[in-house]
């Protein structure tokens, strides 16, 4: 062995003996390595320890948000729910205020004329000089020969028929042939029953079989004795007017303004007449006496007759 090789070896040995000296005499440093290989020993189970933790507080917030977007569509529907209970419980109490509205509603129909005509006088109106016949037995059908007081009747019970249908409550000044009211007596009992509206079913006739159409009547503004009905009852003639004409099988004439009609004069309470046809036309005269066709045009004058109830709330 050489000298070189010898020191060599001896200054490892020094080297070597240094290292702990080192350390001893420089503690922090060793203590610095162990504290940074303890925050690493931490900080990796700091990271396995809160794994699961982060996925369970993800799988807390997942649920949080589904509960909470459950309730939302749950107060959605309920919502939902009472509006349409709101919705059924106004449409419930406003058809309740409109058959009360109708209950309240009287009407008094008149068949017009009667078996037997009677051709005693009355005043035209309360202290009228002029007189008429109290009650005429009307035309007849020219094609089916049914005379006009069985049609008036006929087509009476079916108009009443409809409107008690409805919640109105109707009245009849006969329900036979068989009386004898003249036109004075038929408006006093509209009176006497405090009415909402007196309406009187005729049928019209004519000497011109080419003639034909229905017609309303009503109150003439200049009569004496019907200011006080006057609008009212041209509000509900109108109302039947504009019904009867959206039926399209119908031929409808119009209005007529009468202050010579003794049914008129005597009422107090609105008053309108419907002439539905003429019966000196073979082909009206046949349609008058048509179920159907006597139905559907009394349904339209019902449907005007329950406009102007509506008015009256």
């Amino acid at each position: 062995m050489n000298r070189s090789a010898v020191k060599i070896g001896i200054s490892l040995i020094i080297l070597l003996a240094m290292i702990p000296l080192y350390y001893f005499f420089n503690p922090a440093v060793a203590k610095e390595k162990a504290s940074t290989s303890k925050n690493e020993k931490s900080e990796l189970h700091a990271k396995a320890s809160a794994a699961p933790k982060k996925q369970a507080e993800q799988k807390d917030a997942a649920n949080e948000s589904q509960k909470k977007d459950q309730e939302d569509i749950t107060a959605a529907n309920k919502n939902e729910e009472t509006v349409k209970e709101e919705s059924v419980t106004t449409e419930t109490a406003s058809s309740d205020v409109t058959k009360e509205i109708q209950r309240d509603f009287l009407v008094v129909i008149d068949p017009g004329h009667q078996r037997h005509a009677n051709v005693g006088k009355e005043p035209v109106g309360p202290g009228a000089a002029e007189t008429k016949m109290k009650v005429t037995g009307g035309t007849s059908g020219v094609a089916t020969g049914k005379p006009e007081y069985q049609l008036a009747l006929e087509a009476s019970l079916i108009l009443g028929e409809l409107l008690e249908k409805q919640g109105v409550k109707v009245i009849y000044t006969r329900k036979t042939h068989d009386v004898n009211l003249s036109n004075k007596e038929r408006a006093e009992f509209a009176n006497q029953n405090r009415a909402d509206l007196f309406i009187r079913i005729h049928a019209d006739g004519s000497t011109d079989k080419s003639v034909s159409g229905l017609s309303v009547l009503t109150p003439a503004k200049n009569d004496p004795y019907t200011k006080a009905i006057y609008e009212e009852s041209l509000k509900a003639s109108q109302l039947i007017l504009d019904e009867t004409k959206k039926n399209t099988a119908v031929k409808v004439n119009g209005i007529s303004y009468r202050s010579d009609l003794s049914g008129f004069n005597w009422s107090q309470v609105p008053s309108t007449l419907v002439e539905m046809g003429f019966m000196s036309n073979p082909v009206e005269d046949r349609n008058l006496s048509d179920p159907t066709y006597l139905t559907n045009l009394l349904t339209n004058v019902a449907d005007g007759i329950l406009q102007y109830a509506s008015l009256k709330k």
